[in-house]
Formats: structure tokens, sequence, C-alpha cells
């Protein structure tokens, strides 16, 4: 969009996830998560920080990123005009927020290092967490800031992901 729709591009106001999308809809105000900007790959992992030279190195401003709030803790409340179109009382606290892989790990119990959730659907996938930042040149793995990433160790989620593999199945 920068490079061929520029006009576009200018009058961007902030680069959300779609978690962020919602909560932005619940709250009223446009926030992310450390574990967010990881899914978005705008995380620096050596530094614990937004990746600054990744937006410098794409001519992305930083005004684009949402400011950071944690994944387990205030994000907001629930604003009056989300309370009156989906029945709830407005100041609802909202304390969570994660991608949908991590959230179906923690369905399914998934807390440790060295536990996997495998889902398959449309796509297939592997999420496992461990307690060191997993690097794949080749790109075939995705690795993310676990949304209790706080914890000591630190936790951090690698993801595996085929798409098309429920086609696969039904071909195979």
């Amino acid at each position: 969009i920068q490079q061929h729709e520029p006009d576009i591009f200018a009058d961007t106001h902030k680069a959300m996830l779609p978690g962020d999308f919602v909560a932005m809809k619940l709250t009223g105000e446009i926030s992310t998560t450390a574990s967010g900007l990881s899914e978005g790959i705008t995380w620096d992992f050596q530094e614990q920080t937004l990746a600054k030279k990744l937006l410098d190195h794409w001519n992305i401003p930083e005004s684009v990123i949402p400011k950071q709030v944690p994944g387990f803790g205030d994000q907001g409340v629930v604003c009056t005009r989300a309370a009156r179109e989906l029945g709830i009382r407005p100041g609802v606290k909202i304390t969570y927020r994660a991608g949908d892989q991590p959230n179906n790990a923690f369905s399914l119990n998934v807390s440790q290092p060295g536990e996997f959730a495998a889902t398959a659907g449309t796509s297939a996938v592997i999420y496992g967490l461990t307690d060191q930042p997993l690097a794949d040149r080749e790109s075939r793995l995705n690795t993310f800031l676990h949304p209790d990433f706080a914890t000591q160790p630190p936790h951090y989620g690698a993801l595996l992901c085929v798409n098309g593999a429920g086609r696969a199945c039904i071909e195979g």
C-alpha cells in the first residue's frame, strides 16, 4: 500500500490485529499487547520492545502502532455504545486479550514449556510452548510472545501451520 497506493497509506491511523479491533469496538480505544506486536511481526525479541529497526527499514511510522497494554491486566472498560449494542452494562473491565492459537492452547490447558496443542480444520496447527524464542530462517515456524510471557521463565508460543489441511484430508 505504501508503494502502490501512497494516498491510502498516508491516511493510515493505526495498524491493528483482529483482537485489537475487537478491543477497540468494546472500549472505544485503540491498543495492542506485546503478544499482538509479536504476532504482527513488529516485536524485537532481543530488546523485548517494539521492533523499531524493522519499522525504520520499511519506512513505517511508529505512530501507526497502537499504544501497548498488558495481555493480562487493565485494557479499558466496555464503553456505553458497545454495552448498549451487546446488552451488557457499561464499565465492565477488559482484562485479557490473545490470538486464536494461544487461546486454543489455554483452552486445552497447555501452560508449560514442552506442551503442545494440535488443531485441524481448514488448516492444521501445532502450537507449543517453549522458554526461548525460536527462529526458522525458512519461515516454517512462527514464534510469538505467549500471552503469559511475563511468567518466569518467559513463555513463547511456537506455531506451525499447514493451510488447506482439511482439503488434503478429504482428497487423501
